[in-house]
């Protein structure tokens, strides 16, 4: 009876159906909103993942922002130098032995000017080893050359990037680095072309180079660990020998003395080889997990470990990995969600004030239900179970207009051609993607905003004396 007498109410009032449109609109615009911004969110993670950052990155602490791309202070005219990983083989061996951490690979990071016959231009050094790296990042395709090999020099230049440079597989390129009156450059081979599966214009300003070139170029010591090279004892011997006590029989002669060759096996060659790129002096670790999903709790678990081992290390994610754009965004996604709820704040109140003339304007009505016997509660229930018909109501029919709103926009083909847009929306189309927990917020948000807008016009109601009311007192 009560919920006949609600609904019977709801459809003799036409400000009730204003109600239930209002809500419902709301509604769509949060389920739209969201459902393009979940689409973009998923498409700009999982570019940045497979492109560069990985899953999860490890960096040194340091008192400044640091990404991938290095130092994400405001320049202040010299170029800050990045710490160097600080226990490197400890925490590689820590991070090989975890088992939620599938693959690892190091970076080490610069800042030079690359130029070619052509162009210059302003780069972000990644050093890397190049087979690791690509076997690492799924959304990269080699298009022409191939991937340096472990010791040997080289370039990969993405396909725009390349073009760009005018810049063709075989050229020679140069970085350089000025510092006061003195300059350090570096000549390095393009090796290889590539293009990444999803573009964004972050990816755009990479450029991936053998580790030794950027050490070189960024004057950082190249340490390696002194377990990469085992020599036999004989070849240890000698060159462990005093040059005192190895010369202590020599005469001098005006001819030529042959004298004991140093002489290498070709597996202690091999391994004086591998030692260039088996250095201890990297920046970053990126690493990718089993299963991405448990990205924060592997975070946290390292970081609690790195704290009790006392090392000055810490892993973070993708978009803090990732430097200031991926932030920027991440912020620009809360203003245009501040924005929504600001304008649900005015629905709120444009849908308070209609209730409040609602319910004023059944005050007699009110009185006289009063005034046979109905009691503050059973006018309280009356009221909360129209509110609720209407919140009910507007927020299916809010979550079915959202999903064609959203069907609509993804059809369209929306296309962008401003690199800001690119950025934000992930691609150059735009993409929704409805999840059930998006419908399932938005659904709730329209019941809660139903139940609190009901109540202030309820509570006046409540307090209008039944023989006042039944006059048409307000």
């Amino acid at each position: 009876m009560l919920l006949y007498l609600a609904f019977k109410n709801i459809i003799s009032k036409k400000s009730s159906f204003v109600i239930i449109l209002f809500i419902a609109f709301a509604v769509m615009l949060l389920v739209v909103t969201n459902s393009v911004f979940d689409s973009t969110e998923k498409g700009v993670q999982e570019t940045f993942i497979s492109s560069f950052t990985g899953d999860i990155v490890i960096r040194p602490q340091n008192k400044y922002p640091l990404s991938l791309f290095g130092d994400e202070t405001p320049v202040t005219g010299k170029l800050t130098e990045l710490p160097n990983l600080v226990p490197y083989d400890a925490i590689y061996s820590y991070l090989s032995s975890n088992p939620s951490v599938a693959r690892i690979v190091p970076q080490v990071t610069g800042l030079a000017l690359l130029s070619s016959d052509a162009k210059d231009s302003k780069s972000c050094m990644f050093g890397v080893p190049a087979r690791e790296y690509l076997s690492l990042m799924d959304s990269i395709t080699i298009l022409e050359g191939e991937a340096w090999r472990d010791g040997e020099k080289g370039i990969m230049l993405s396909r725009k990037y390349a073009e760009k440079m005018q810049a063709h597989v075989g050229d020679t390129l140069q970085f350089t680095i000025s510092e006061g009156f003195s300059s350090r450059i570096r000549a390095v081979p393009l090796t290889a072309i590539y293009d990444y599966s999803n573009e964004n214009p972050v990816l755009d300003k990479i450029v991936l180079t053998n580790p030794e070139t950027v050490r070189a170029i960024m004057d950082m010591s190249d340490l390696s660990s002194s377990d990469q090279i085992q020599l036999s004892e004989s070849t240890e011997s000698l060159l462990s020998d005093d040059l005192d006590s190895l010369f202590a029989d020599a005469e001098d002669f005006s001819e030529g003395v042959l004298s004991e060759e140093i002489s290498f096996s070709e597996e202690e060659a091999q391994a004086l080889q591998e030692s260039a790129s088996a250095s201890s002096s990297w920046n970053f670790l990126i690493c990718r997990l089993d299963d991405s999903k448990k990205a924060a709790r592997v975070i946290k678990s390292l970081n609690k470990y790195f704290r009790a081992n006392d090392w000055p290390v810490e892993a973070v994610n993708w978009r803090s990995s990732a430097g200031s754009t991926a932030f920027y965004l991440y912020v620009l996604r809360l203003i245009l969600n501040i924005g929504i709820i600001i304008i649900l704040g005015s629905g709120f109140i444009v849908v308070n004030n209609t209730l409040v003339i609602n319910v004023l304007d059944r005050i007699r009505e009110i009185g006289t239900m009063r005034a046979i016997g109905a009691n503050k509660r059973y006018i309280t229930k009356e009221c909360a179970a129209e509110t609720l018909i209407m919140a009910f109501i507007a927020g299916i029919l809010g979550c079915v207009l959202g999903v064609i709103a959203s069907l609509v926009v993804s059809q369209a083909h929306v296309t962008f051609s401003n690199s800001f847009l690119i950025q934000l929306f992930g691609g150059k189309v735009l993409h929704t993607s409805v999840k059930c927990s998006n419908l399932a917020g938005s659904f709730l948000l329209a019941i809660l905003l139903g139940l609190v807008a009901w109540i202030y016009p309820v509570i006046n109601a409540l307090r209008v004396n039944p023989v006042q009311a039944m006059q048409g007192a307000k």
